[in-house]
């Protein structure tokens, strides 16, 4: 059957189904054979919808992804926890240079304190986060902040602007820049900026949930 005939059969309604279809197939996957070919790959229904906006995981998704066949969230807490808070006590290098695995970077910088976690900067409030009752928030990376910023009109038409993303608002990320500095994002033009570590910047929470 040719897609012109096929496409007037569904037209029709010559078509019947016992079960849902939760699962198609799609052309995506690299060839590992060949560098020019792709090869079909079964994803879930699931897969195929956006999920942006969507109130889950304790709170609303800004991105999504398949990583390794699993479908994954970013999600972002649904309020800020804080509007003017510094990065961290502590104005020493650290390893928290990584652009997108913010909870490896929150809980280097929690540890480089060499104290007991607090709420008084960005990736303790962050780490100590137990929207949802779940445990694992932290202070997004840059690039996972910027997912963030990308998505901040569809969360802000669902939360509104009092609990949404503040259009004036400077956010910190969990990614250093040296002892002094570290990237911070400025939601009213999108511009990643790095900015002294006792700034007093807004944070808002992040968690990886699978779907």
């Amino acid at each position: 059957m040719d897609i012109l005939n096929f496409i007037s059969w569904l037209k029709a309604g010559k078509y019947s189904t016992t079960a849902p279809i939760d699962a198609v197939t799609v052309i995506g996957v690299p060839n590992t054979t060949r560098g020019d070919a792709y090869l079909p790959a079964t994803v879930p229904i699931s897969a195929l919808q956006t999920n942006i906006g969507k109130l889950m995981g304790g709170g609303i998704v800004v991105s999504e992804w398949i990583e390794n066949g699993v479908h994954k969230a970013l999600v972002a807490s649904l309020t800020n926890l804080s509007t003017a808070l510094a990065w961290s006590p502590v104005s020493t290098a650290l390893a928290s240079t990584n652009y997108y695995d913010g909870l490896t970077n929150t809980n280097a910088i929690i540890a480089q304190t060499a104290a007991p976690v607090t709420t008084a900067y960005a990736a303790g409030i962050a780490r100590l986060f137990t929207g949802g009752s779940f445990s694992d928030w932290y202070l997004p990376a840059q690039w996972e902040l910027n997912m963030c910023y990308n998505a901040a009109a569809i969360v802000n038409k669902v939360l509104g602007s009092s609990n949404g993303f503040s259009a004036t608002g400077n956010y910190w990320s969990s990614t250093e820049v040296n002892a002094s500095n570290a990237w911070s994002q400025d939601f009213s033009n999108g511009l990643q900026t790095n900015s002294t570590k006792t700034t007093l910047n807004v944070v808002r929470a992040v968690r990886i949930h699978t779907l």
